[in-house]
C-alpha cells in the first residue's frame, strides 16, 4: 500500500506504526536496535516496523529461573558454548550488534561494530560463500520540525544497509542502503530480514522504500538484485495496513516464498502465514509466525503467539495444520530447520537474557518426535529479535548460476522490470 504523497513544502503527515519515518527518526531506530531480553520478546509478540519516544514501552514479565539462581548475560565479546554439543556445518547469530559464527562447540566474531553500526539479521547464500545481513548505521541528519512548520531539525538518523561478506571476513560489500537525500535533507526507509532464493541472485526483503521525500508506505516484501542492489516493485500480497508483512523466507525449490501478514492483539487480529506461489496467494494458519521451511518443503516451523506466550510449532504446509508442538515454556520463538532436516535451533528467554536452543528430530512427517537439548549457548545475552542462519556443506538448496544476459536478471522466475525497481511496472515475479 502507497499512501498519498504531501505537499512539497509542507512536511509528511504522520501516520501510526508505518507512518513517516520523517517524524519519528530523530528518537528512533530500527526495533532491532531497542529491544533486548525481556523487550525482545514483547516486541516479537507485537510486531511495528518502528518505534518512537512517543509510543508505549512493551511489557513483559519475565521468565522465572531456578530458586538461588541470578544469572547474568556473558561479557560482551564473549560467546558461552556448550561443549557438550558440536554444531554441524556453520550457524550465525548476533551479539551486541555483531555476527558470530559457530562450528562444532567454537564461536568467533565476524563483523566489528564501526562507530555504532549494528549488525542483526544474517542469512546465507545457498552455497555458503556469503552471509548477508543488515547493518544499521547511524549518521547526522536534518529534516522538518512537524511542531514547527518550515523549521529544519537535526537529529541522529538510524539506516539500514543490506551488506554482504565471506565468512572469513573478506569482500564485504554493500548492496542496498536506506539512506535517502534530498537536498541537505536526508530520511530512511526500511530494509529488513533478507531471505535469499537458491539460485543466489535474488533477496526477499521486508521494506517501505523505494520513497521520495514526503511519501509514506508500509512494510511489505520486495526483491532485491544482489548483485546490482536494485530494489523491486512491492509485491502484490494482501495486507494488514498499517502493520504490514514480515518473515520472507524461500522455499527450499525457490518456488514458493512464505511469510507473515502481521497482526497484534485487538483490532489488528492474530499473525497469519501466508504462502506466495505461481503468482497467487494462498493462507496456511493464523496465529504463527517466522515461518521456517523443512528441506523436503512439507512442513514449516514457526513461532506460535498464543497471548503472552511464544512456543515453537511445526505446520504442515498443505493443509496448515499444527502437526507438532516443539516447545511449551512460552519464552521460545524464531525457529530455524536445519538444512540437514533432523535439527531445529530458535531463540530461547531465561530471565532475562536470550540463548540459542537446539532440538533434535526423529521420525518422519506428523510421527517426529523432538528432543530438546541442553542451550547451545549458555546465559550468552544473544541478540534475540535478529535470529540466526544455518549452512551445512553438502545439505540444502542447489545454487544455480545467475542469468547475466540482461539487467532484468535481478528478477526471480521471468525477467520483469518490477524485479528491478522500475516504479512503473505492474507484472508479479514468480519465486524460483
Amino acid at each position: 500500500m502507497t499512501d498519498q504523497i504531501a505537499p512539497a513544502n509542507k512536511p509528511p503527515v504522520r501516520k501510526m506504526f508505518g507512518g513517516s519515518r520523517m517524524r519519528v527518526a530523530p528518537a528512533l531506530s530500527l526495533v532491532g536496535l531497542l529491544v533486548v531480553g525481556l523487550l525482545t520478546a514483547a516486541v516479537y509478540r507485537n510486531w511495528t516496523p518502528t518505534l518512537s519516544s512517543g509510543e508505549a514501552t512493551p511489557s513483559i514479565t519475565p521468565v522465572p529461573v531456578a530458586s538461588g539462581q541470578t544469572p547474568t548475560p556473558a561479557p560482551l565479546e564473549t560467546i558461552h558454548t556448550n561443549p557438550e554439543i558440536a554444531v554441524p556445518g556453520t550457524l550465525v547469530y548476533a551479539k551486541g550488534g555483531n555476527l558470530w559464527l559457530q562450528s562444532g562447540t567454537t564461536a568467533r566474531q565476524l563483523t566489528e561494530s564501526v562507530n555504532g553500526s549494528q549488525a542483526s539479521q544474517p542469512a546465507f547464500s545457498p552455497d555458503g560463500q556469503w552471509i548477508y545481513y543488515i547493518d544499521t548505521r547511524i549518521t547526522p541528519g536534518k529534516w522538518y520540525n512537524l511542531d514547527n512548520v518550515g523549521e529544519i531539525t537535526s537529529f541522529m538518523l538510524y539506516y539500514p544497509v543490506l551488506v554482504g561478506i565471506h565468512p572469513d571476513g573478506t569482500g564485504k560489500r554493500e548492496i542496498l542502503s536506506g539512506l535517502t537525500k534530498k537536498g541537505s535533507l536526508k530520511f530512511n526507509f526500511l530494509v529488513r530480514q533478507p531471505s535469499i532464493s537458491p539460485s543466489g541472485v535474488t533477496a526477499a526483503i521486508v521494506s517501505d522504500g523505494p520513497v521520495v521525500a514526503g511519501a509514506v508506505h508500509d512494510a511489505v516484501i520486495h526483491y532485491v538484485n544482489l548483485t546490482n542492489g536494485r530494489l523491486g516493485a512491492a509485491l502484490s500480497l494482501p495486507e494488514s495496513t498499517p502493520l504490514g508483512l514480515s518473515d520472507p523466507e524461500f522455499s527450499p525449490d525457490g518456488k514458493s516464498l512464505a511469510y507473515t501478514m502481521e497482526g497484534r492483539a485487538g483490532k489488528y487480529g492474530a499473525p497469519i502465514i501466508w504462502i506466495f506461489s505461481g503468482g497467487s496467494v494462498r493462507k496456511v494458519a493464523a496465529g504463527y509466525r517466522a515461518p521456517s521451511w523443512s528441506p523436503d518443503g512439507k512442513y514449516l516451523a514457526a513461532t506460535k503467539v498464543s497471548g503472552d506466550a511464544l512456543n515453537v510449532v511445526v505446520l504442515d504446509v498443505s493443509t496448515g495444520k499444527q502437526v507438532s508442538q516443539v516447545t511449551s515454556d512460552g519464552a521460545s520463538w524464531a525457529p530455524v530447520w536445519s538444512p540437514d532436516g533432523d535439527k531445529l535451533v530458535y531463540m530461547h528467554l531465561t530471565g532475562t537474557i536470550v540463548d540459542l536452543n537446539m532440538v533434535y528430530i526423529s521420525g518422519t512427517g506428523a510421527d517426529r518426535t523432538y528432543k530438546i537439548e541442553p542451550n547451545l549457548t549458555d546465559y550468552t545475552g544473544l541478540d534475540g529479535q535478529s535470529t540466526a542462519a544455518w549452512y551445512i556443506p553438502g545439505f540444502g538448496p542447489v545454487a544455480t548460476p545467475a542469468p547475466t544476459d540482461t539487467p532484468a536478471s535481478c528478477s526471480v522466475g521471468s525477467p520483469v522490470p518490477s524485479a528491478c525497481g522500475s516504479s512503473s511496472a505492474t507484472a508479479l515475479p514468480t519465486p524460483s
